[in-house]
């Protein structure tokens, strides 16, 4: 007579992670970036040390693994079948790195919860933004902002605003790039701002400009 045997499911006690990758000034979600789990468990160091024993030298090259992943077009990536406990996770653009500082999270997992724990990684660029108005503080439109020595440039909306994210900057954040912005719009006289800034620091500069056959003096506001 047999005797039949329940079997339980290895991944039953399993938990997973969810979230999304966005850009912390623009609030737009970013694909492509490295999801990467930096700090788990006991029982995942376990796992992921044998699988990176399966794979030996081609571990470090593989794009996606239990402990990494990219993050879709819609910013979205997940990892499925973690056990539980506290995880850290850090998101990083490829190519990149000069531009975005990396950005890390803390999430607790636990059984009790219902399907997945989220996490929401927001990548924090370089760059300057702004305002331009004329002397008596009306917003000129169609403004060009232009960094000449690496040819980024934009100009301001409808309400004089203009932004520039994503720029280059040192690695190392005790450091700063000096970039020099030339401002120029019709029937004004053009000017030059000295910035700086950090990686995954973007700085604000307001901007006066004098019509060209005005006698105003050019004035600079810093907020």
């Amino acid at each position: 007579m047999l005797s039949w045997m329940k079997l339980e499911s290895t991944r039953s006690h399993q938990v997973a992670i969810a979230g999304q990758v966005s850009d912390k000034e623009t609030g737009l979600t970013i694909g492509n970036a490295i999801v990467e789990i930096t700090a788990m468990p006991e029982k995942f160091q376990t796992k992921r040390s044998l699988q990176a024993l399966r794979y030996g030298s081609g571990w470090e090259t593989l794009a996606k693994r239990c402990d990494r992943t990219i993050s879709a077009i819609d910013g979205f990536f997940y990892f499925l079948d973690l056990p539980p406990g506290e995880y850290t996770l850090t998101a990083s653009l490829p190519g990149a790195a000069t531009r975005y500082k990396i950005a890390t999270i803390a999430v607790n997992v636990t059984q009790n919860q219902p399907k997945f724990a989220f996490a929401k990684l927001t990548l924090s660029p370089s760059g300057i933004r702004g305002k331009v108005t004329d002397s008596q503080g009306v917003a000129i439109a169609r403004v060009n902002v232009k960094i000449p020595d690496s040819g980024e440039s934009t100009v301001t909306d409808d309400k004089g605003n203009f932004e520039l994210i994503g720029l280059e900057a040192p690695k190392q954040e005790k450091n700063k790039r000096t970039v020099t912005v030339v401002v120029s719009a019709k029937g004004y006289q053009e000017q030059t701002e000295t910035l700086q800034f950090s990686l995954g620091e973007v700085v604000k500069k307001n901007i006066q400009l004098t019509k060209q056959n005005g006698t105003e003096v050019k004035k600079n506001n810093t907020s």
